[in-house]
């Protein structure tokens, strides 16, 4: 068929449902309900399939590939690497969509593109996980089912044509739906794609979402048996006075996360500078790192629960779990610092478990009658590690109990995850995720680039036309001004424009009804002084962080006049945010 014509039939599909939702009148959000249904049957679909893509991958390079060869002993060293060199041609021609993790990516998507993903992502990651994870690269597989399932949301958006909000909402409806179903988690899986891919909580994109992830999951348990999630045995809190070891975990929880961070980070940087072959090649280094490390323990390879189940079940000795966990540093930062194509979900979730069982052991004999057993530290020791990785502790609680079942683990968890993250922001300030962006040059917070607003300041885009009333206005003539519509807010300021404080409309309420004291109430009486306010040098990302905790939609701009604050002129959230767009879209025209 030629392209034109299925161009034509894609065009006359979608006018044909289009016009099937105009002709029931449908809302906004129950079309946005239909389309997360559609990304959610897709997005489990997608999981299913690289479930089984990784599986052939593990049985062509562990199991044809050693027969062919008469399975000698140290084959194991090479097959990492063997693997990467069917890596190497779409590294070559896809660089970015093969390459590393790609939920750094997708974010970028999210805050750059309005949520465009290239088709072609779909399945180059797909073929390049399958191979990276089949051939025992050591990453996970739920980063790159994330991306997959945010190109499918992506995908869907682009098909229906829908605005630039509705594609970030399909996008983190992707991304949950992928997730939800190889986890078999889908709470944890619509707060990650909340709290990492869309930085930003609200109504409009909760709902869409949920529906996605539970009809993913729904999808993945039905053709897979409850789905690829990893089955952990119940909880048990044996005493309250575990919360303070579950305390000592989380902030050596937080220290683990910034070493793996620091590491991978490091070894890209090291392959990028130093490698002595070319980019598409250099997965076959990292790839004989892998392996050197897997022949002496095998546990390291590819993306398997068994090794975390058994640090759970205490299977392994402390000084094995003490090797685990800086050898899976070392191996994760080669597989993906080469330019293997994986995630970094489950090997903190490998890392959080060996790191739990050391200090379980620890525990166990400071404190036998407290800490009987080490299992619950490793258990609880995954999500730790995990949330304060991608700061994301919501996610990561909730994970640990869809997986266990167990309402007694929240405690210990919520302890744990909350001070890893506050460890790991105090020591690194950025997640596992978009410190990869920042060494790209692109900062991303709350699911906005703020290198566009650092680059900008309030005297740029400030409004110099400001309602500045003296304090000694009686009330009547306050109310007057507020109905003439001069503005939702009136500054009251002294003789030398100096500030004084705020009125809005909400602050006249309760004198309406009360004729006695209209006569003696005045400007500076209804007026609130505790004003937060920027100056005209600020940068507009420090605007928006002041507006993100108070309740105003503008914010007086003043300039200090011997110690006092002298009103120069208001900006307000939507001129910031207008200003934003313009300059986002420029960057996105010229390629950066």
């Amino acid at each position: 068929m030629k392209p034109s014509a299925s161009a034509g039939v894609v065009r006359s599909l979608r006018n044909r449902l289009l016009g099937f939702f105009r002709r029931y009148q449908l809302s906004d959000q129950t079309f946005l309900i239909i389309v997360a249904v559609i990304v959610g049957f897709l997005g489990g679909l997608g999981s299913i399939f690289f479930e089984w893509m990784i599986e052939f991958g593990q049985h062509f390079f562990f199991d044809i590939f050693p027969r062919l060869v008469g399975n000698p002993k140290w084959l194991v060293i090479i097959i990492p690497a063997f693997g990467a060199v069917f890596l190497a041609p779409l590294i070559y021609f896809f660089p970015v969509e093969a390459k590393s993790d790609g939920v750094p990516a997708t974010m970028q998507a999210v805050a750059l593109k309005g949520g465009i993903i290239k088709v072609r992502t779909f399945i180059t990651r797909m073929l390049a996980s399958a191979i990276t994870l089949g051939s025992g690269g050591s990453a996970g597989k739920e980063g790159p089912i994330i991306q997959i399932g945010a190109s499918i949301g992506s995908a869907v958006g682009q098909f229906f044509k829908v605005s630039g909000e509705r594609m970030r909402v399909l996008v983190g409806c992707g991304a949950a739906a992928g997730l939800a179903a190889i986890f078999n988690a889908p709470i944890a899986g619509v707060l990650f794609a909340l709290e990492v891919v869309l930085g930003e909580f609200n109504l409009h994109s909760f709902s869409p979402i949920v529906i996605s992830s539970v009809v993913a999951t729904a999808v993945s348990r039905a053709w897979l048996v409850d789905g690829a999630a990893l089955k952990l045995p119940p909880y048990e809190l044996f005493s309250y006075w575990e919360i303070g070891f579950y305390a000592i975990l989380g902030i050596a929880a937080g220290v683990v996360s910034v070493c793996f961070t620091k590491a991978l980070h490091g070894a890209e940087k090291l392959f990028e500078r130093h490698a002595p072959v070319k980019t598409h090649w250099q997965p076959i280094l990292g790839g004989l790192v892998v392996g050197m490390i897997g022949f002496v323990f095998p546990q390291i390879l590819g993306c398997a629960y068994t090794p975390i189940l058994e640090a759970i079940q205490g299977n392994f000795l402390w000084h094995t779990l003490l090797a685990l966990l800086g050898l899976k540093i070392i191996a994760t930062a080669f597989t993906l610092g080469s330019g293997g194509s994986g995630g970094i979900l489950y090997p903190c979730l490998f890392m959080g478990a060996a790191l739990g069982g050391i200090l379980g052991y620890a525990f166990n004999i400071l404190a036998p009658g407290i800490a009987p057993a080490a299992g619950g530290y490793a258990l609880v020791g995954m999500g730790a590690v995990l949330g304060a990785a991608v700061q994301a502790p919501m996610a990561a609680i909730m994970m640990g109990f869809e997986l266990t079942s167990s309402y007694s683990v929240i405690l210990p968890l919520m302890t744990a995850c909350v001070l890893a993250t506050v460890v790991h922001r105090r020591l690194m300030h950025h997640s596992i995720y978009t410190q990869a962006l920042i060494d790209r040059g692109i900062d991303i917070s709350a699911g906005r680039e703020m290198g566009i607003l650092t680059t900008l300041t309030v005297g740029d885009v400030m409004i110099r036309q400001v309602p500045k009333i003296p304090g000694n206005l009686p009330y009547k003539e306050v109310l007057r001004l507020c109905l003439k519509g001069q503005g939702n807010y009136l500054y009251t300021t002294d003789e030398r424009d100096n500030l004084e404080g705020v009125i809005s409309f909400q602050d006249l309420k309760e004198f309406v009804y009360d004729d006695q004291l209209q006569n003696l109430v005045y400007a500076r009486d209804l007026a609130n002084r505790d004003v937060v306010y920027v100056t005209p040098d600020e940068t507009l990302a420090s605007s928006l962080n002041k507006f993100s905790y108070i309740d105003m939609e503008e914010l007086p701009v003043v300039v200090r006049n011997d110690g006092n604050p002298r009103l120069e002129g208001i900006i307000t959230r939507s001129e910031l945010m207008r200003i934003y767009r313009k300059e986002m879209l420029k960057r996105v025209m010229i390629g950066q």
